[in-house]
């Protein structure tokens, strides 16, 4: 089998545990050839560039992608948390954290329910498009969005996020920012009536005194940020179970939770391999000297993978004492939604598992859905 020869690659190769091993075993700031940005790959590397005051989570001269710039999807990309820096975004970070642990237990009830439409069919081939969905079913629940809409909004958040990073799609996804902005504009508009998920995170934007123009976008983001991270997750989840056919009796045994499979899968399997980073301007990084401009890709996977943090890290243990996990991110942008994402995903897995479905062909040959970051399942080969 070929390696691949860069992080982007790597993503949706088949087995990029050893290269990951071979990045993070270098250690430091590191180039490979014929790839222009920075690697950052070992645990010390990523928590360093992450959490360092010079590291910017976009480009100084491109803070919107210019395919972007004056449509309503970039008018949303603008206003993301996680694609902003400054003030006032750590206020509206702070409130939609703080909002998010007291609409839990709605937002696993809502899983069981929408786990439950979609997962109680036994058919693997059509795992990769549920999974996708599923998010998307909860959490547009959640925020108030009529029943009939949700499949639509899916297909809307799919065109944003693919318009995102492929400028050809750049007309659809200023469509689909547009409507999902208005569909939560419209729940807002419900009065008394306004769904609790939007009710929490308004109430702690005004405790937080956060801009009111923030509120809608991020609400959107909910959406955004958790489609590939969650259909990830539930698909690493279910490779854990097809891979691991002692898995279900460890369970049994009250050995472990489906909770510690999930949040080890999330580790493992990392559905979130990587992500960057941007110097505004000259500085020293993790011991490396950056010219302004210069990026770093950040191996999320990677470090997850680290026997420095995570010791026998290629071995899959869901009681794993003081476990790393990186999937999420560490520092000022680490994501809010660790504990959204484990919830969903770990209801999907339940009910696909209380289905009787044979998940056995997941442990011969996979394929893997088209990205440079997110690792999800497109189907079996």
């Amino acid at each position: 089998m070929t390696p691949p020869t860069d992080p982007f690659q790597a993503v949706t190769h088949p087995d990029p545990t050893p290269y990951y091993a071979d990045l993070c075993a270098r250690g430091g700031l590191q180039r490979v050839e014929g790839f222009e940005p920075w690697i950052a790959a070992d645990a010390a590397t990523v928590q360093a560039v992450l959490t360092s005051e010079h590291c910017r989570v976009r480009p100084a001269s491109e803070p919107v992608p210019a395919h972007l710039v004056d449509t309503a999807a970039g008018a949303l990309f603008g206003r993301l948390v996680r694609m902003n820096d400054a003030a006032p975004y750590p206020l509206v970070k702070q409130a939609l954290a703080d909002a998010l642990p007291t609409v839990m237990q709605a937002v696993e009830a809502e899983s069981h329910r929408q786990a439950a439409r979609l997962f109680s069919e036994p058919r693997l081939s059509c795992l990769p498009e549920r999974a996708l969905q599923f998010p998307v079913f909860v959490l547009g629940t959640l925020l108030g969005f009529p029943e009939e809409a949700l499949e639509e909004s899916t297909r809307d958040v799919e065109a944003y996020v693919r318009s995102v990073a492929h400028p050809a799609t750049s007309d659809t996804g200023a469509v689909a920012a547009a409507r999902l902005v208005e569909r939560v504009a419209t729940s807002l508009r419900a009065g008394p009536r306004i769904p609790r998920m939007l009710s929490a995170f308004t109430a702690r934007m005004q405790h937080e005194a956060a801009p009111v123009e923030a509120l809608i976008p991020n609400a959107v983001g909910l959406l955004t940020q958790a489609y590939e991270a969650t259909a990830g997750l539930v698909g690493a989840s279910l490779l854990a179970f097809a891979r691991m056919p002692g898995l279900p009796e460890q369970l049994a045994r009250g050995e472990c939770s489906l909770d510690d499979v999930v949040q080890e899968a999330a580790r493992h399997g990392s559905p979130v391999q990587n992500t960057r980073r941007f110097l505004h301007a000259r500085a020293t990084v993790a011991g490396q000297p950056l010219e302004a401009g210069a990026t770093v890709v950040v191996v999320l996977a990677a470090a997850n993978r680290d026997p420095r943090v995570n010791p026998q890290p290629d071995a899959f243990l869901p009681r794993r004492s003081a476990r790393r996990t990186f999937t999420f991110g560490v520092g000022p942008h680490a994501c809010p939604g660790h504990a959204l994402a484990v919830t969903m995903a770990s209801a999907a897995v339940e009910r696909m598992l209380a289905s009787g479905l044979d998940l056995t062909p997941l442990s011969q040959s996979v394929t893997w859905r088209a990205s440079t970051n997110a690792r999800i399942l497109g189907g079996l080969s």
